[in-house]
C-alpha cells in the first residue's frame, strides 16, 4: 500500500509557506520517495542560480558529488493558488510579488532508505557539472544555504558551522539527543549554558598549541572514566556537555579537544583542517600527549579513559586503544579506516603484539609518559586486548567498505568488533546522537 505522509506546520496549513518535503511510501521493502520543492522566491539573493548555475539538493549520503546530475533540481513554472503537498505546486505570490502570477519552482524526487536521518541543504553548482573534485566541492559547500521561510523543520549547525535542515523519514527512530544547536554560543563557562564548571585552556598537544575545554559534571563519580572528545568545539556547540550532565552515571571529567592551532591573535581556523589530519591520523606523539594531559588533570582516576571521535576522530579513537590498550578505550564513529599512516600502514597493522608489550602485557611507555608524575602502571588496569566500538552509515560507501575490511583484519589478529550500521551518510546528526548513546553504554559496564 502506498500513500503520502508528511506533517504540516501551522504556517503550511495556512498556506503562508509551501511544504518543502513530502514523503511517499511504496511497498514495505521499498525506499521512500522524497519530493523536495523549493520556490525560487525563497532562495537567498546571493545564492540565486542565474544562467550559470543550477540548484543541487545536498541530502547527506543520498546525493553525492560523484554524480552531480542526480541531485540537480528541475526548474519549472507553476500557477499559484494550488496546494496539496504532493505535486510540487504551492500557494504563494509570484516572483514579481503579484498574487496569482506564475511561480518559479525547483523540484526533485529522491529515493531515500527507510529509517533515514540526515542533513539537507541546497548548493548552487556550476551548470553542467558532472563530477566535482574536492577543491571544487569545498568551494560549492561554502555557498550552501537553507531557504528563507518556516518549513516546520529543525535547523542544525553542522561540523563546518553551516546551517542545515534535519530531515527524518517518517519511520526514523526518535532522537535521544535533541539539545544544543546554538550557532552563536561559545563553549565556555559564560556561554549561558549553565555550565560554571567548564574551564577553557590552551595546551600543546602534538605539534601545536590549541584550546581544550575541561568539564567536571556535578554528579560524576570520582572513580568514573575520563572522557576525551576530538573536534570538541563542534560537539560542545551541539550540546555535548549538557547531555553528559544528564546521564545517569556521568564521567568523572570531560576533556574536549580543538584542532585549530592557537596563534598570537587566536585560533587559526584556516590551519585547522591540516592540523586535524596531523593530530588524528595515527599520530603517536598526539596520543602520548593526550594521555599525559589526562594523567595530569585526573591523577587519581584508575579507569581507562574513553576517547571518542568521528571520521578522522574515529580513526584516532581506535588508534589510541591499539597503542595504549591499558589506558584507552574507543568510541569510533564513521572511522576513516581507509587511511594510512606516514609509513603506509593501515590501522590493523598497528595491533600490538607480545613483543610490543612490557611486563604483564602493558605496552611500554614513551619518554613523555615516563617523565610524568604518574605512570600508567600505577594508575590503570591492564587490558588484555584493545577495546573499541564502531558505528558507520550505510550510505557512506568508502567508510563502510573500509570498516568491513578492518573487521576481517582485526579478527585475524585476535580483536573482534561488531560494527553497528546506521541509516545515513557521513553525518554529524548521527555522530552526536551515537556518541551519547555509546558513552552511556560504556559507563554502565
Amino acid at each position: 500500500m502506498s500513500g503520502t505522509r508528511a506533517a504540516d506546520s501551522p504556517a503550511e496549513q495556512n498556506g503562508a509557506t509551501p511544504r518543502l518535503c513530502s514523503w511517499t511510501e511504496g511497498e514495505p521493502d521499498e525506499n521512500w520517495t522524497l519530493r523536495v520543492t523549493l520556490p525560487a522566491s525563497h532562495i537567498p539573493a546571493e545564492a540565486a542560480p542565474g544562467a550559470e548555475r543550477e540548484i543541487f539538493v545536498d541530502l547527506n549520503g543520498v546525493t553525492v558529488r560523484r554524480n552531480v546530475p542526480g541531485g540537480i533540481m528541475a526548474r519549472c513554472s507553476d500557477p499559484a493558488g494550488v496546494v496539496d503537498g504532493t505535486d510540487g505546486t504551492v500557494e504563494t505570490d509570484g516572483t514579481d510579488g503579484t498574487a496569482g502570477a506564475e511561480t518559479t519552482m525547483y523540484s526533485i524526487d529522491l529515493s531515500v532508505p527507510r529509517g533515514y536521518r540526515g542533513a539537507l541543504r541546497f548548493l548552487p553548482v556550476p551548470r553542467g557539472l558532472e563530477v566535482a573534485d574536492r577543491p571544487t566541492w569545498l568551494d560549492v559547500l561554502e555557498r550552501g544555504f537553507v531557504p528563507t521561510g518556516h518549513y516546520g523543520l529543525r535547523v542544525v549547525t553542522d561540523m563546518r558551522r553551516k546551517q542545515v535542515f534535519e530531515i527524518a523519514a517518517p519511520d526514523a527512530r526518535p532522537l535521544i539527543w535533541t539539545g544544543g544547536d546554538e550557532p552563536e554560543s561559545e563553549p565556555s563557562d559564560e556561554a549561558g549554558d549553565g555550565l560554571p564548571s567548564t574551564e577553557e585552556q590552551v595546551v600543546t598537544l602534538g605539534s601545536a598549541p590549541r584550546r581544550i575545554w575541561i568539564h567536571r559534571p556535578q554528579r560524576g563519580p570520582a572513580s568514573a572514566s575520563v572522557l576525551v572528545v576530538f573536534d570538541g568545539e563542534r560537539f560542545i556547540r551541539g550540546g555535548l556537555l549538557t547531555a553528559i550532565d544528564e546521564l545517569v552515571s556521568p564521567p568523572s571529567l570531560g576533556i574536549a579537544v580543538d584542532h585549530a592551532p592557537v596563534r598570537n591573535d587566536g585560533p587559526d581556523e584556516d590551519a585547522a583542517i591540516g592540523q586535524r589530519a596531523d593530530d588524528l591520523v595515527m599520530n603517536p606523539q598526539f596520543c602520548d600527549d593526550v594521555l599525559a594531559l589526562v594523567q595530569q588533570t585526573a591523577p587519581d582516576v584508575t579507569a581507562r579513559t574513553i576517547v571518542a571521535g568521528a571520521s578522522y576522530g574515529g580513526l584516532a579513537a581506535a588508534f589510541f586503544s591499539l597503542r595504549r590498550p591499558e589506558a584507552f578505550r574507543g568510541i569510533c564513529l564513521s572511522p576513516s579506516f581507509w587511511e594510512s599512516d606516514a609509513q603506509g600502514r593501515r590501522i590493523w597493522d598497528l595491533v600490538p603484539s607480545r613483543t610490543d608489550s612490557g611486563p604483564n602485557g602493558i605496552v611500554e611507555e614513551s619518554e613523555t609518559q615516563k617523565s610524568g608524575a604518574h605512570t600508567s602502571e600505577h594508575r590503570v588496569t591492564a587490558a588484555p586486548h584493545p577495546t573499541f566500538c564502531v558505528d558507520h552509515g550505510i550510505l557512506e560507501t568508502a567508510i563502510a567498505d573500509s570498516v568491513a575490511e578492518a573487521t576481517e583484519e582485526f579478527a585475524s589478529r585476535g580483536i573482534d568488533i561488531a560494527p553497528r550500521p546506521f541509516v545515513g551518510g557521513h553525518e554529524y546528526l548521527w555522530w552526536r546522537e551515537l556518541m551519547l548513546v555509546r558513552l552511556a553504554e560504556v559507563l554502565a559496564e
